[in-house]
């Protein structure tokens, strides 16, 4: 219970990844008054809260109404999280756009900071394998969402603190941690994917 614990906390960091939301927030907020800020980084995180919830609870049920099994998904998840990952390591995937100019803070903090920043397609997709409800039980998937909400409580902080964080590490230094997280990614997915083969298979794997 515990390594699963363990397994699942550092795989939410990695998908959240609240240092890596930073150059994000910056970029998108470039032109937001300082005082809305603070407004801006609590509604993203609130949005982007209610969406994970929202695929960590119902996203089994919508791919069973769809006749999508978890191991076609798991397998599509897993392809998913990798080229995710490969994006963190080799392509700046926490790079931002340009400056939102035309938009008031509530539509910055949903687009692009809550989604597709924060709600990642690979943290949705990450939400929705580590609460199989095949697997595992309603007490769970909700200790998941627990964990999830508790990363998101540490993404707020590090949007609070996004400037002091960019000026203590710059960008070079939130480079580092973004590649090396997602190295730790890129190995999840790859487990994931072999697990949904054996699974869609019915081989049995020697341990």
């Amino acid at each position: 219970m515990l390594g699963r614990l363990i397994e699942n906390f550092v795989t939410l960091f990695v998908v959240l990844d609240p240092i890596g939301s930073v150059p994000i927030f910056l970029n998108a907020t470039a032109r937001v008054e300082p005082a809305l800020r603070k407004r801006v980084a609590l509604v993203a995180v609130l949005v982007g809260s209610l969406v994970l919830m929202l695929f960590l609870y119902l996203g089994q049920y919508l791919l069973e109404q769809m006749h999508i099994g978890i191991p076609a998904f798991r397998i599509a998840g897993a392809v998913i999280l990798f080229v995710f990952a490969l994006h963190m390591i080799f392509g700046g995937h926490h790079e931002g756009g340009a400056a939102e100019t035309h938009r008031t803070p509530a539509e910055i903090a949903v687009f692009p900071v809550a989604m597709p920043g924060i709600a990642s397609p690979g943290a949705l997709c990450a939400v929705v394998l580590l609460t199989d409800n095949n697997r595992f039980s309603l007490g769970e998937e909700t200790i998941t969402a627990g964990l999830t909400l508790f990363i998101m409580g540490l993404v707020l902080l590090a949007l609070l603190a996004a400037t002091r964080i960019q000026r203590l590490l710059g960008n070079a230094g939130i480079s580092v941690i973004t590649q090396i997280m997602g190295l730790i990614l890129a190995s999840f997915s790859v487990q994931q994917m072999i697990d949904g083969i054996v699974e869609t298979f019915g081989l049995v794997v020697a341990h």
